[in-house]
């Protein structure tokens, strides 16, 4: 099978908690996963990876790292050089205190016993002066803060690879950290005492064992090829699949990654959900719930704290990176219905009252799914739609926002949908060969002057939904209008072995013309804003994932289509009336949907300007 979404991105509050989770916490793991396992994978990767030139000493070092911070007790492994010289090369907030290790010695890395609790603390103050340092900021002075910040990150990052890379780390390091760390591991069996830990479940020491270690080590070690590699347990996976498609569950309704030993993000909130509603944003760190930090948890407990009965409330602390501001956001908590695919019919819609246009939108949340194919889904809303319009719509919104992709076959038959037969929709190239994928489909929907397509993009579009958002674009088949999006192109193949998926990197796509967003992102041909002020906050994206494969060539602008696109904007002007409705209101208790009410204004210049 092959994968083209980031599975980090599936992690909701619907206990889809795994991926971007520290892997040694889940309970799933196979009891005898172990170095057997370990080097399967390892060879499994090498002679499977999209390049062949894989940099094996990193990839030791991830396993090593990763095995280390599986640890009740957490440790972190350093190179001497980098670790004797962080006062020069880390800002302050990320000099961790503490001894290295006892009865341990290597002439080239040491293993660092954290003081949690003295981090914890030094961390708090630190964020607190920071705060009220960035309190008299304007909006452009906390991007321009944010920007330099991501700067001096990827900094210490590329200090801390350029130290690794001169030691040349073996697998016979690794084996020898893991061997020390079954020799000592009981000394590290009993979580750090901080606030972060206080509200941890349960915790069996008993239930932590080897396998534990050797199947973070195993997440490390691919972890280290690029962010999108990575192993999954079956119990885990089987849940992905099936709550892709329709669930309900109580509580907030956000789709986050992160936890362990890394931070817990939110990916989006999902529409309509109490946490959008509530002012969460993609991008928020969530620190603390109900003021209990999070620092260090597993992400399905800190799932558990922040999910609830409805009606009841959760107070989540966030630090917002594309504002450097510290909040405190209340949400109550609801029913969240979540559906792969839905659709709106405008004039029976709250924005009625801004256009009666026959104008239907249909929102794919996802390209995953257990039993019923997402391109299925979508035809079933398309023929409600032309139903509610009395058999002929005016105008079609595919909305892609947030969807973080999934099954690259579904890709190909969305696209399909929405262009004729036999057109190519996406090139794959990997290590031993390519392919070109063609529609081979009867399309439901074609862009014409009577009913124009318009497909919606932002940050949170990736892989699959760059598929499809390209490959309209390039045969001019809609009009693609949001934020750039994510910029993952590169597709995972999920290989059973033994009791556990790999899910590796092992190709990249291409689109129709030719080229391969990664990076780069597929950009709007409009770039609309989703905030009700117009401005575009910066994003998170591929760029911002450490370790991502590079970016190579960049789409190629077309004369014809810019000519178009400058017609459409003149047509279009100021856009007043989609301002005065946002403006009318911004008091609303459900957030209007600034970005789709700015894109139907785009509907009338189709008319005039069908395509280029």
């Amino acid at each position: 099978m092959k994968l083209s979404g980031t599975l980090a991105l599936f992690l909701s509050l619907s206990l889809l908690a795994f991926c971007g989770c520290d892997p040694a916490q889940s309970k799933n793991i196979p009891a005898q996963f172990g170095q057997d396992n370990f080097d399967d994978i390892v060879k499994y990767a090498l002679d499977n990876y999209i390049d062949p030139g894989v940099d094996t000493s990193r990839g030791y070092v991830g396993a090593a790292e990763s095995a280390l911070r599986a640890l009740p007790y957490p440790l972190i492994l350093y190179p001497k050089s980098f670790y004797q010289n962080q006062n020069q090369l880390l800002r302050p907030i990320r000099i961790i205190p503490g001894k290295v290790v006892p009865g341990y010695h290597s002439r080239s890395f040491v293993i660092l016993e954290p003081d949690w609790k003295a981090y914890e603390k030094k961390r708090n103050q630190i964020e607190e002066r920071e705060q009220k340092e960035r309190e008299g900021l304007s909006n452009n002075q906390r991007a321009e803060k944010a920007q330099s910040v991501r700067e001096q990150i990827q900094g210490e990052q590329k200090a801390l690879e350029e130290a690794w890379r001169s030691i040349n780390f073996s697998r016979d390091d690794f084996r020898e950290i893991v061997v020390w760390i079954e020799d000592n591991r009981e000394s590290y069996m009993t979580p750090p005492d901080t606030e972060s830990q206080s509200e941890a479940p349960d915790f069996d020491p008993s239930s932590f064992g080897l396998n534990h270690v050797y199947f973070a080590a195993a997440n490390g070690f691919l972890k280290s090829l690029d962010p999108h590699s990575a192993i999954l347990d079956m119990e885990t996976w089987d849940k992905i699949r099936k709550e892709s498609e329709d669930s309900t569950f109580e509580g907030i309704g956000a789709m986050l990654r992160g936890g362990g030993s890394a931070e817990v993000i939110v990916e989006t909130p999902l529409p309509g959900s109490p946490a959008l509603k509530a002012g969460l944003r993609a991008g928020d760190i969530i620190k603390k719930v109900d003021g209990n930090s999070i620092e260090g948890l597993p992400l399905s407990d800190v799932v558990k704290q922040i999910r609830g009965p409805r009606d009841t409330t959760v107070t989540l602390t966030v630090e917002r990176p594309t504002t450097l501001e510290t909040l405190d956001i209340p949400i109550r908590r609801g029913v969240i219905e979540q559906k792969a695919v839905s659709s709106t019919y405008i004039p029976d819609s709250p924005l009625k009252a801004y256009t009666q246009k026959k104008i239907g939108v249909i929102k794919l949340s996802s390209f995953l799914f257990d039993r019923t194919y997402p391109s299925d889904l979508i035809r079933e809303e398309y023929e409600s739609l032309v139903n509610q319009a009395d058999g002929k719509l005016e105008g079609l919104v595919l909305d892609l926002r947030g969807n973080p992709g999934g099954d690259l076959r579904e890709a190909i038959k969305v696209a399909g949908l929405f262009l004729p037969k036999g057109l190519e929709v996406v090139e794959i190239k990997g290590r031993r060969d390519s392919k070109e994928e063609k529609n081979n489909l009867r399309p439901i929907f074609l862009h014409s002057a009577e009913a124009p397509l318009v497909v919606m993009i932002d940050a949170g579009s990736a892989s699959a939904s760059e598929i499809v958002a390209s490959a309209l674009k390039d045969h001019n088949a809609a009009l693609i209008v949001g934020e750039r999006s994510f910029g993952k192109a590169t597709v995972q193949s999920l290989e059973s072995l033994g009791d556990v998926i790999i899910k590796l990197t092992t190709a990249r796509y291409y689109a129709p013309d030719g080229y391969t967003i990664q990076v780069y992102g597929v950009h709007p041909d409009i770039a609309i804003s989703p905030e009700a002020d117009g401005t575009f906050p910066p994003r998170f994206r591929e760029e911002d994932m450490w370790q991502h494969l590079p970016e190579l060539q960049e789409r190629k602008k077309k004369p014809a289509r810019q000519a178009w696109i400058q017609t459409l904007n003149d047509v279009v002007g100021e856009n007043e009336a989609a301002e005065k409705f946002l403006k009318e209101h911004k008091d609303d208790a459900i957030k209007p949907d600034a970005a789709l009410i700015r894109a139907i204004a785009y509907f009338d210049a189709l008319k005039k300007k069908p395509r280029p």
